[in-house]
């Protein structure tokens, strides 16, 4: 349960959740950082598995105080630091790979709770998302690397295979959950899921190292902007 404090944080109790409903509401927690705002997290598991791979995946921003208030007893406080640098285009692109995971765990965490309609609109919110980053990857970073040398080059088809497959996928959940099928859409989903996370992992293994120099200037600006639909 997420509640104001007086301090103007935000707090998040997640005692006594179901592990679905403790991670929707730490992932929504932690969205909230990149407002600004602080994040106190009050959980009966240690915490620290989770915030640190958090904290590893946003490059160290976060400052994080937790307290062991007594064996089952945890208090999280997060905030982000204030940026003294420009982020690289390579830690904007994970950034947006870890929003499209968190559209995923939304929709399915909506589809075991039995709500096929909200769902439904997740899976819309992530076809969008999905459709807007591999759109800037294919006109944008994937020329700039086949220009590059042939090595950098071979990388390309098998992103380009990739994100076909997530193409052939997601019209196919969509249309299970507009028809309210759990069945399929249970079948599905894991399907999607371990196809992104395979992508996810091999562009930021293969890919992303190379590119703030493979795109000029003016091409990493229009791909941020591609990034957040503009």
């Amino acid at each position: 349960m997420a509640t104001e404090n007086n301090g103007g944080a935000l707090q998040v109790d997640v005692r006594g959740l179901s592990l679905e409903d403790r991670r929707m509401a730490v992932a929504r927690a932690l969205e909230e950082l990149r407002t600004g705002r602080v994040v106190v997290l009050v959980t009966d598991r240690d915490p620290r598995p989770t915030l640190d791979a958090f904290r590893l995946m946003h490059q160290g921003d976060v400052d994080c105080t937790i307290k062991i208030l007594a064996a089952d007893s945890f208090r999280a406080e997060l905030k982000m630091r204030r940026p003294e640098r420009k982020l690289t285009l390579a830690e904007h692109l994970r950034s947006d790979h870890a929003r499209l995971d968190g559209l995923l765990t939304e929709m399915q965490h909506y589809l075991r709770a039995g709500t096929s309609a909200e769902a439904a609109r997740q899976c819309a919110r992530l076809g969008e998302a999905l459709a807007r980053h591999m759109a800037a990857e294919e006109e944008l970073l994937f020329p700039a690397m086949q220009r590059m040398t042939e090595a950098v080059a071979r990388a390309v088809p098998p992103m380009l295979a990739q994100h076909a497959e997530m193409r052939d996928l997601l019209p196919d959940l969509a249309a299970a959950l507009a028809k309210g099928d759990v069945l399929a859409s249970e079948a599905l989903l894991p399907r999607l899921r371990r196809s992104l996370a395979r992508h996810h992992e091999d562009e930021e293994r293969l890919v992303y190292p190379i590119t703030d120099w493979a795109l000029s200037p003016a091409e990493q600006e229009e791909l941020l902007k591609r990034l957040g639909g503009e």
